[in-house]
């Protein structure tokens, strides 16, 4: 899966990988490492042909009229193929003269393909009145273009001197020429110098064009397809290369390298693609402004756009990704990444060129620090699918769920669990009667409506696990016994899984259940039990048959706390507080009603999820308590560091990249919802979001204490709260399955790689 979603953007993606696979593109780039110049002549005329160079221009301008949204998911798969030439750079040029410019005339030569343009993103090069003198170092295809959109300099000196960017567009017979030794000879650079150049108003983009911006977040694109070559690459090869008796895929160190890849790609997608969204939500509001009022688009506070901090988080993820994952390729294919006849060289290239031709990932990670600091937020709402029968169910469960916030209006809050419970909607996700069979569609509104109205639905702990078993595979007196009730909060649950000897390996468990009369009889020891001491009932797993295999000969009990031969121990953890408990059972008695299924299905029942899993999709921002208090402290300092700690390029760069992070990680989320609301499969996302999100949330904790520095030792104020957070989230890359057992998880389902024999 790429960076499309949603039926037209993935067959427009299946539509250039097709392309790309027919045209051997890579076989294209690889010639043209030898090649007099990168120019893919056989191809530009197609790639003209097909209306990829207008895509995002506008119909009068001779375009497609699409957005960058659409541009964005045609480079990724060009990116795939390491497309060599003009594209990248004529695409960019194409946009913003159509956006900035003024000359219709020369958007429609790039549209048309008969001008190619060179483009640098940097330069020394200044405007005296309407001449143009200096250098350009490093155009992209600078030697095999027409035209050159080229950085200028402008303004006064001396002690009131202000200096401004124009972008100014030349004709390559103005300037003076050189190609240069490149390091991606797919994508050759030129160095360009100007000697009194005229550049006229009519050649000078609008004072606020954005060419910067819009270029990166067009390379971080196609990188993101670079990125993806790496990671199938890398993936496949570790399936098949075998080492010591076995496919090198199954080594957990080539396993989570590989894993790891994935994460730093789908982030990097996730953000990509809302930077994408937020340009062209921005320019559409814009238009819309300029059309109401004034001609001007909305101002808004330190000059901040809406989507701005969506496309600098994305500005920030998608070079780094695909430099990452371009040099951990050649290190998982070994020996054959470093040939010449091996392809992975020309991806490192592109990878590392691009990166070093951009602004530095730092530069936008302290854009973000920036405009986060000054309030900036980047909002995560979007519309319903479009379409009658979508907007016919959206209404009818509006109106449902109004009806019954209206009816819970009437009501004491005490009695609103039980309405709620009742009606199905604490989990609509669940089937009926306990649920309302909800559609995500549903789901989406039922949790818009009730989040307005303020009406917080309880959280049901291990009770939201342990009643999905029960409703796929308990008896009808088990479901009446326990589902209803504990909906209410009548029961609380907890869960006796973990064992001394079976954590992550939870295969492994010990604990025994022995067939006595009218049921059966438990002993063995659970560990980690969260709530032990509260609950009423455990779902308990416990080996039935110790001559099964490991998986087999488990059964999954509901287990009474109340009953004898229960021992309860605290476990103090290293915060200091004793939340989980070790539980001791010696004999303990469990009738049969209380066996779940088969005897010894247990495995199976402990791994039941509903085929309608809960849409999780939290609107708003993207930026989550702890980076707010994050940001709180860096504002405020401590001590004799009191002031505004963002100054210090160090923690801008720290903190701006944990919200590029966090934001990506919002995304992905997003992307998971919009995906089961267009009724396709499941993603990476998911997956990828469950690392990623612990690894953000214990980086946070790690930056408020650096923020601290000697203060973070100190168990009084600001330390406690932050060395009690840094202590407390330990635990997330442990509990549930520890990270690096779901890095084999992405590994081994998303990636292909070997289980381990």
């Amino acid at each position: 899966m790429g960076v499309a979603i949603g039926d037209d953007h993935e067959a427009l993606a299946a539509t250039v990988q097709r392309w790309v696979e027919a045209r051997t593109v890579r076989e294209v780039a690889r010639a043209a490492l030898d090649a007099d110049d990168d120019w893919p002549s056989e191809l530009w005329a197609e790639l003209a042909d097909l209306g990829w160079l207008g895509l995002a221009v506008s119909e009068a301008s001779g375009g497609q009229g699409y957005g960058v949204s659409e541009l964005v998911v045609v480079l990724e798969e060009l990116g795939r193929g390491c497309l060599p030439g003009p594209f990248l750079s004529s695409v960019v040029a194409a946009v913003a003269l159509d956006r900035w410019g003024r000359d219709p005339a020369l958007v429609r030569r790039v549209v048309e393909g008969s001008a190619t343009v060179g483009l640098a993103l940097d330069s020394d090069l200044r405007l005296e009145g309407d001449r143009v003198s200096g250098t350009a170092a490093t155009v992209w295809n600078g030697g095999t273009a027409q035209v050159l959109l080229l950085p200028v300099s402008s303004g006064t000196d001396g002690p009131e001197s202000s200096t401004s960017t124009i972008w100014g567009v030349f004709d390559v017979a103005e300037v003076g020429l050189r190609g240069l030794p490149s390091f991606d000879r797919t994508r050759r650079l030129a160095e360009v110098t100007l000697d009194g150049a005229h550049l006229p108003e009519d050649r000078r983009l609008s004072p606020e064009a954005e060419v910067e911006r819009l270029a990166t977040l067009l390379a971080g694109a196609e990188l993101l397809g670079v990125a993806d070559w790496c990671v199938a690459t890398a993936s496949a090869y570790a399936a098949q290369r075998v080492q010591f008796g076995r496919p090198i895929g199954q080594f957990q160190a080539v396993k989570h390298r590989c894993a790891d890849m994935l994460v730093a790609l789908e982030m990097a997608r996730a953000a990509t693609w809302d930077g994408a969204r937020a340009l062209d939500e921005e320019w559409s509001g814009a238009a819309a402004d300029a059309a109401d009022g004034d001609g001007e688009p909305e101002a808004h506070p330190n000059g901040w756009t809406p989507g701005r901090l969506a496309t600098d988080a994305a500005a920030a993820l998608a070079p780094e990704a695909a430099f990452r994952c371009a040099k951990d390729c050649v290190q998982v294919l070994g020996g054959i990444g470093y040939t010449w006849e091996h392809d992975a060289h020309i991806f490192l290239k592109r990878a590392t060129a691009m990166r070093h031709l951009l602004a530095p990932p730092a530069t936008w990670r302290h854009r973000v620090a920036r405009a986060t600091a000054a309030g900036q937020r980047r909002s995560l709402a979007f519309e319903l699918p479009p379409g009658a029968a979508d907007a016919a169910e959206a209404a009818e469960a509006r109106a449902s769920v109004r009806a019954l916030v209206a009816e819970l209006a009437d009501h004491d809050k005490s009695e609103w669990r039980t309405m709620l419970a009742d009606r199905g909607y604490l989990t609509p996700h669940w089937p009926r009667p306990w649920g309302l069979d909800a559609t995500p569609i549903q789901q989406l509104v039922i949790d818009e409506e009730l989040a307005a109205a303020h009406v917080r639905r309880p959280h049901l702990a291990v009770a939201g696990w342990a009643l999905p078993t029960i409703i796929a595979h308990g008896s009808p007196e088990q479901r009446d016994r326990f589902v209803n009730p504990t909906l209410r909060g009548e029961l609380a649950w907890c869960q006796m899984f973990s064992e001394p000897g079976a954590g992550s390996d939870l295969a492994a468990l010990s604990t025994r259940a022995t067939r006595v009369e009218g049921g059966w009889s438990l002993t063995g020891q659970k560990v980690w039990t969260t709530l032990a001491r509260e609950a009423d009932f455990a779902i308990c797993l416990a080996r039935t048959d110790p001559d099964a295999p490991r998986h087999e000969g488990i059964g999954c009990f509901l287990l009474d706390m109340t009953t004898p031969g229960l021992d309860i121990r605290p476990l103090r953890e290293l915060t200091g507080m004793a939340m989980f408990n070790e539980v001791f059972l010696t004999d303990v008695f469990v009738p049969d009603d209380c066996l779940v299924g088969s005897p010894t299905g247990g495995w199976a029942y402990a791994r039941t999820t509903l085929a309608n899993e809960r849409v999780s999709m939290s609107s708003g921002s993207s930026f989550g308590p702890g980076l707010a208090g994050l940001f709180a402290l860096a504002a405020g300092g401590h001590g004799a560091d009191a002031g505004d700690r963002l100054a210090d390029p160090l923690v801008a760069d720290r903190l701006g990249g944990l919200v590029a992070d966090a934001h990506a990680i919002a995304v992905l989320g997003m992307r998971t919802t919009l995906r089961a609301l267009g009724g396709g499969q499941p993603g990476p996302e998911a997956s990828v979001r469950k690392l990623a999100g612990v690894t953000q949330e214990q980086a946070v904790q790690e930056a408020g204490l650096a923020l601290l520095g000697p203060a973070a030792a100190v168990l009084e104020g600001p330390g406690a709260a932050w060395s009690g957070g840094f202590l407390g989230d330990r635990a997330l890359s442990i509990a549930g399955g520890t990270s690096e057992i779901q890095r084999n998880v992405i590994a081994e389902r998303l990636l292909g790689l070997p289980k381990d024999p």
